[in-house]
């Protein structure tokens, strides 16, 4: 298994972690307000890319196209976690700093991934 693969499956082990830690504190009643579902849909969708790439799904597509789905998908979904998390912000904030360092993590590993590509 390369080692991308490793840093992905790592970083989605911290977020189910993570994930399971704040959905039992809102079942013990520490929370008072629910997150929004724009948290919820921002945090799929990046577990979903999670997913797709330890899979290996963008391996069926030739080398540009599986690159480019990559890509934007990552960035997008990223992207959508940071806009998640200055929304839930105001809302939650437990839930806010989680979103915010699943993307953040999410975006500095898929931008070294990006760097190591390009030096092909």
């Amino acid at each position: 298994m390369p080692l991308s693969q490793y840093i992905y499956v790592a970083t989605g082990l911290v977020a189910v972690f993570i994930t399971v830690c704040i959905i039992l504190a809102f079942i013990k009643g520490r929370w008072k307000e629910r997150p929004y579902r724009l948290s919820w849909v921002a945090f799929v969708t990046l577990m979903l890319h999670w997913v797709l790439a330890l899979t290996e799904v963008y391996e069926q597509f030739s080398f540009n196209v599986g690159n480019f789905l990559f890509d934007f998908i990552w960035l997008s979904s990223a992207i959508f976690c940071l806009v998640a998390t200055w929304k839930e912000s105001k809302n939650n904030q437990a839930v806010a700093w989680f979103l915010a360092g699943v993307s953040v993590i999410s975006l500095l590993f898929g931008f070294i991934l990006f760097g190591i590509n390009g030096m092909e």
